[in-house]
């Protein structure tokens, strides 16, 4: 399989970190369950598929989470067929949220990166 990307994160470093969570960290699947999760402030990191409805993306959005440090929002850029097969599961997953990352780096590598140090150029007047 290619290597796919959504912005700069590698769409197979994000399935490596999905899978370690899977194993040792706590994965809420589906729509109903992440938005209970999110109403009751116990997400950390909440995926949905590209084909995510709408009105369940839409809550996320509004409420701002992604980037502020407490709340990592992802777009996975796949299906929820793609998402998952990416979970180990036989059926589509519209949308899952982790409330406990195990030893995985996911929320490292899903939280967006701050602006990098920007080089500077001496010249030399002589």
């Amino acid at each position: 399989m290619a290597n796919r990307k959504s912005g700069s994160v590698e769409l197979s470093a994000v399935d490596r970190e999905l899978q370690k969570v899977l194993s040792n960290g706590k994965v809420l699947i589906g729509s109903n369950e992440t938005l209970k999760a999110f109403n009751n402030k116990e997400a950390k990191v909440i995926i949905h598929a590209s084909n995510c409805p709408a009105v369940i993306r839409r809550v996320f959005e509004d409420a701002g989470g992604n980037g502020n440090g407490e709340l990592i929002i992802y777009e996975y850029p796949a299906n929820s067929i793609e998402l998952g097969l990416a979970c180990g599961k036989p059926y589509p997953i519209a949308s899952l949220c982790i409330t406990d990352t195990g030893n995985s780096e996911i929320a490292r590598i899903l939280t967006p990166n701050v602006q990098p140090k920007e080089k500077t150029l001496s010249i030399s007047t002589r």
